[in-house]
């Protein structure tokens, strides 16, 4: 008998991957079928690192550091100190397939990671095959994630892995803690996509962790021990991460992204927004009619639990909590308020489908059948929605003007394929000067000298051209005297200047750039960027962490069962 349940829980598992699959195909292919890309808010600044690292690639290079082709070829470390590496696919697939198609190709792998990964996690949660169809259908299709993959790509790749991350915090604090390895591993990929969305788990894991605390429960020594030792993995697997912050930022008056709450959305907005057509910050109507009734159905503690984590990730989405004093407070770094909807969806989407799950269970069978197989349609249709005034924009082509380099910044504008060379020309809509030197951000006459590639010589301006290379300018200069060059190139603490073959000590402007004392004559100049050593070093460390949780995952079960 339990033999006939494991057989039969496979080929619902089968059936229900293959409903997750093609609705992710489907809302990729509906996309694609525009032949445009949409530029808009953070798309600008995400496409131009792929372009680096794509360009970088051809170059034969593997890992980019700084900008030297797109953001205006200043050099700026949008790579150093903001993660890249769930572009890579993008950028490989820019080898094999047009832009417009790359994109949509990795689109659909992030939708495909994203299922899977949501319907595995609910699996090993619940142990229910339907609860797990229908809560990677509800999550994945969360018109805010749809939002975030329009043109957030950080927050878009983080969101596919926190069902992984809070499954491996349930286990470690309340169930099998011997799976610690899934909070490592979760929290590694998120790290690898964005560290903003690091800071709004571990606020939502103190929280769990104080319920557990002072439920009566308490938190066993072996528990505690495990929770330390997948953070530290965690921490092992993220060097490469973190060690550029540490060499380059910490300390070096680096500018970040702008501080503060820069936008937030009143409760009836978000209320209302939820019920309408096209993107924005929402939720789908299903998930706020749980959070409005689900107390109706709601049983037992963990359920409760869960349930109140979703109102409370509503209620800090908006301005009901006081954001104007919590600003220049570290909470202030989450930047949108709208970020917490996605936990809000993670919360909601488990007990909406928990709940509904149970509802359709006692269904007739023919009733039941039915019901399951109209589920797949929810997601598409909350997608054709989310999408649906956008796809006709996209649909519309809007000739992109060549125009000099950093002079102008990027419209918003539907892009084909012919237009694709033009982008980086233009500055990137937001976070073109993240990650400056502090000095840059003086005056606006500092940036814009800067982005229109002003060397001064001896004090006297003069327009350059640099060349572009991997992780390199070379500028090309002759020189009357020996003079004091102050070059476009933004300087970090680890930035290398070679002169004529041989490398020279440099100094960092009053604008953040590099400045150096050349010879009179012909000078070619090479700034570049050289990690520290330890950088390779973390690399080493971070591979070795992969492979020994691979080990221990793939042999732990075999050594159990050994005589």
């Amino acid at each position: 008998m339990a033999i006939k349940n494991k057989i039969h829980k496979h080929r619902l598992d089968l059936l229900y991957l293959t409903f997750l699959t093609l609705a992710a195909g489907l809302t990729s292919l509906y996309l694609q079928q525009t032949h445009s890309l949409y530029a808009w808010s953070d798309w600008s600044f995400h496409v131009s690192r792929v372009e680096e690292i794509y360009q970088n690639l051809k170059s034969g290079q593997l890992f980019t550091y700084i900008a030297t082709r797109t953001f205006s070829k200043t050099g700026v470390g949008s790579f150093l100190f903001y993660p890249y590496f769930f572009f890579y696919p993008w950028a490989l697939l820019r080898f094999i397939a047009s832009p417009v198609n790359a994109f949509y190709g990795w689109y659909l792998l992030m939708t495909l990671m994203t299922v899977y990964l949501s319907y595995f996690s609910m699996k090993r949660f619940s142990r229910e095959c339907l609860p797990s169809l229908i809560f990677a259908l509800l999550y994945t299709f969360t018109p805010y994630r749809i939002y975030l993959g329009t043109a957030v790509f950080g927050e878009f790749i983080a969101v596919t892995f926190l069902p992984l991350v809070f499954l491996g915090y349930y286990e470690v604090l309340f169930r099998d803690q011997k799976k610690w390895y899934y909070l490592a591993i979760g929290g590694a990929l998120v790290a690898y996509a964005h560290l903003v969305s690091i800071m709004l788990i571990l606020e939502f894991f103190l929280i769990i962790f104080l319920i557990k605390l002072f439920s009566g429960h308490g938190l066993e020594l072996s528990r505690f021990l495990r929770l330390l030792l997948s953070g530290l993995i965690c921490l092992v697997l993220i060097l490469p991460i973190i060690v550029p912050f540490i060499t380059d930022f910490l300390g070096q008056d680096v500018s970040s992204a702008k501080p503060g709450i820069s936008y937030s959305i009143s409760f009836f907005k978000l209320l209302f927004s939820s019920f309408g057509f096209g993107r924005g910050w929402k939720l789908s109507f299903y998930l706020l009619a749980f959070l409005a009734l689900g107390w109706l159905w709601i049983k037992g503690t963990k359920d409760w639990i869960i349930y109140w984590l979703g109102i409370a990730a509503f209620t800090f989405a908006t301005t009901i909590l006081p954001w104007n004093l919590l600003s220049k407070t570290i909470f202030g770094e989450v930047q949108l308020t709208a970020r917490y909807l996605s936990y809000c969806a993670l919360f909601a989407s488990a007990l909406t489908a928990k709940y509904l799950a149970l509802a359709i269970e006692k269904l007739p069978d023919k009733k039941r059948q039915a019901m399951i197989g109209f589920l797949p349609v929810i997601g598409l249709l909350t997608f054709g929605a989310s999408m649906y005034l956008q796809v006709d924009v996209m649909k519309a082509h809007q000739p992109l003007a060549s125009v000099q380099a950093g002079t102008q910044k990027l419209p918003q504008v539907a892009i084909k394929n012919a237009d694709y060379h033009k982008l980086f020309n233009y500055r990137v809509v937001y976070g073109e000067y993240d990650y400056y030197p502090k000095q840059a951000h003086a005056s606006s006459a500092k940036l814009q000298s800067i982005v229109k590639h002003y060397a001064y010589v001896n004090g006297q301006k003069q327009i350059t051209s640099p060349i572009s290379g991997a992780n390199l300018l070379t500028y090309h200069l002759k020189l009357k005297k020996r003079s004091s060059v102050n070059l476009p190139a933004l300087a970090y603490h680890n930035t290398s200047v070679i002169v004529n073959g041989e490398k020279i000590h440099h100094q960092i402007s009053t604008r953040g750039t590099v400045l150096c004392q050349l010879s009179a004559g012909k000078n070619i100049i090479s700034v570049s960027y050289q990690p520290a050593s330890f950088y390779f070093w973390a690399i080493w460390l971070s591979l070795l962490a992969w492979l020994f949780l691979f080990f221990y995952i793939y042999y732990s079960p075999l050594l159990k069962k050994a005589p």
